[in-house]
Order: structure tokens, then C-alpha cells, then sequence
């Protein structure tokens, strides 16, 4: 069954630019509801421009990393990795599932991080959720598959309630500790550990 998408031309144009990889997704009802979902939570969000979404509250870096460039990032290694473990093991993999989680895996942010002078702090509504949690339950209020759903739940190794359930999630979830672990390296900081 397919739903109603509410995202305008003019959101979607400028979401595509910003992660043109929504369009490695073969499905194309698939992609309409990965930029639904981008789409509510930024019309959500206090951002006019989705390129000035952080990446982190200032807890897990001091770094200006944006949400848009470590999505790239993640989506692009997803992918690669997937490639790679499928190659070496001989499996079947669902790659527009994988993209698919790997673009929503942090869209909560949208709305769990805001500015606040130079700092980035959790919002009042990301002090009351668990980061992955907004985000699935969007994607499963939208109809995306309960694939996608747990790859966003079972992301993050910062805050983790769900565990992954699939190769794909977890690829997802390896893909984004090393991205966010790599920038802090990057950036002069040591790793971050769990308190």
C-alpha cells in the first residue's frame, strides 16, 4: 500500500543535493519514503537548511562535523562494505534497504540537537528519547520496512536499546562507530569510550 508523501518539490530538490546518494535506491517507493522521512523531521527541526545540522553535542566532540557530510560518509562505507562481505561470504545482501538505513540512521538529530551559541546541546525533546528511537519510529510510521526500521534503531554504539537484526544493520552500525571514531582521531581528540 502505498501512502501519501507530503514532501514538496522544492524540499525534495534540496535534499537531493545535499545526499544524492538517496538516488543509489533502486526502489523508488523505497526512496520516497526515506525522503519523507528526512523531510518530516527537518520540517520538524529548527533548521532552515539541513547542511547546518550537527553531527554531535559537544559531550562527544568538540569538532564541527555536520549530520549531512557524516551521513555521506556512512552511506558511502556501508556500501562498500557490503560489497566486500558479500564478495568474501557469498551472500545475498538487500543494498536498497542498506542505503536506506544508512541515510536515516542519524535523521533524528534533526530534532535531538540544537545550536546554542557556539555549543551543540541535546533539545528538550532529545533529553526525553534515546538517539535511533524518533528516527525509527518515523520510518515505521511512514511504511519503511522493519529492515530499515531496526538499522536505525540498532545504529548508534553510543546509545544502543535495540540491537541489530540483520547483516545490513549491522554493516550500518560498524560503518558509523568507525566514521565517528576516525573524526575524532581526525580532529586531535581521543577515542570516545563509554563512561
Amino acid at each position: 500500500m502505498e501512502r501519501e508523501l507530503t514532501a514538496t518539490e522544492a524540499e525534495i530538490k534540496s535534499l537531493m543535493k545535499q545526499l544524492p546518494l538517496i538516488n543509489r535506491i533502486s526502489d523508488g517507493n523505497l526512496r520516497g519514503l526515506v525522503i519523507e522521512v528526512w523531510v518530516r523531521l527537518w520540517r520538524e527541526s529548527p533548521y532552515g537548511d539541513i547542511s547546518e545540522v550537527p553531527n554531535f553535542t559537544r559531550e562527544l566532540s568538540s569538532g564541527d562535523e555536520t549530520l549531512v557530510r557524516h551521513t555521506n560518509a556512512v552511506v558511502k562505507m556501508s556500501e562498500t562494505a557490503a560489497r566486500e562481505f558479500q564478495e568474501v561470504y557469498g551472500v545475498s545482501l538487500n543494498y536498497d534497504n542498506l542505503l536506506a538505513g544508512a541515510i536515516l540512521h542519524d535523521v533524528d538529530k534533526l530534532v535531538l540537537y540544537g545550536r546554542q551559541g557556539d555549543s551543540v546541546e541535546l533539545t528538550e525533546f532529545g533529553r526525553k528519547v534515546t538517539h535511533g528511537e524518533y528516527g525509527s519510529l518515523v520510518a515505521k510510521q511512514v511504511g519503511l520496512p522493519e529492515q530499515v526500521v531496526n538499522i536505525i534503531a540498532s545504529h548508534s554504539v553510543v546509545k544502543r536499546e535495540t540491537l541489530p537484526a540483520s547483516i545490513e544493520a549491522v554493516l550500518v552500525s560498524c560503518c558509523d562507530g568507525a566514521v565517528f571514531q576516525s573524526y575524532r582521531l581526525m580532529i586531535g581528540e581521543e577515542l570516545w569510550q563509554k563512561s
